[in-house]
């Protein structure tokens, strides 16, 4: 029976990526096109490859497990697909981090290139402009911290929403949002679960990746350790997610 969102279910999802034939290969693969992802074309076959995983577990209803790198048309397809949807998702939080930011630095800027014309002459603008300065930056905090929230709110919503897109093939069911959200609610608790392990497992490895900060030649193999970081803890966020959509269906279909 395929897994759920349980102790065993998380147990497969977690060490599934170090299984199966030829993993160590489809790791690396995975890793390597990360590493270079600062150029965005290598990004999206790795969102394809988490694509494919969603697919096995909500439309096969098989356990998670790594495909071969061999459909690469498939990848780049799917790729944009479950990019696209997580990044017009999650672009107004991203406005407001950014905004907000840009607000702080801006008004802290202005007001330090101001400073020598007040030491220089009168000083009786400098209240107003100390005022203004604190005005801006404290609404710059709020701008910057209300961004996160939405983030936060929106990393909840993501999953079903993706869940939806994979089980219907159409990108426009990413934002159909009566069709998701009673298999969020079916299932809110295994939603919060898989998020949970899911962030929760990403920030371990990330902070153990800084490990190698410690000498200066492990410093040149950090990039790396994040790629492997970025790649592994992706294959079993999207298979956790896959699973908790998967029993909201179910559930959902059990109570009518």
């Amino acid at each position: 029976m395929a897994s759920t969102v349980t102790l065993d279910g998380v147990k497969k999802a977690v060490f599934f990526p170090f299984q199966g034939k030829n993993w160590g290969i489809k790791v690396l693969v995975g890793s390597v096109l990360l590493l270079i992802g600062g150029f965005i074309v290598p990004i999206i076959p790795v969102f394809g490859y988490f694509a494919q995983i969603m697919k096995r577990i909500i439309l096969k209803d098989e356990d998670p497990e790594m495909p071969e790198w061999d459909d690469w048309g498939a990848f780049f397809l799917d790729g944009i697909k479950l990019f696209g949807a997580m990044l017009i998702y999650l672009l107004p939080a991203i406005l407001l981090i950014v905004g907000g930011y840009v607000l702080i630095m801006v008004l802290d800027f202005s007001f330090a290139l101001m400073t020598p014309t007040y030491t220089q002459s009168s000083t009786e603008l400098f209240p107003t402009a100390m005022i203004g300065s604190f005005l801006g930056m404290f609404g710059g905090m709020a701008v910057f911290m209300l961004g996160f929230l939405l983030a936060f709110i929106t990393i909840l919503v993501i999953p079903p929403a993706l869940g939806n897109m994979i089980a219907n093939g159409d990108f426009g069911a990413a934002f159909r949002i009566k069709e998701w959200w009673p298999v969020l609610k079916a299932n809110l608790s295994g939603y919060i679960l898989a998020v949970a392990i899911a962030m929760g497992l990403f920030y371990l490895l990330y902070f153990l990746s800084f490990l190698f900060y410690i000498t200066v030649v492990l410093c040149f193999i950090l990039p790396v350790a994040l790629a492997f970081t970025f790649f592994i803890t992706g294959s079993i966020g999207f298979s956790i997610y896959s699973v908790a959509y998967r029993d909201g269906v179910r559930k959902l279909a059990a109570a009518s």
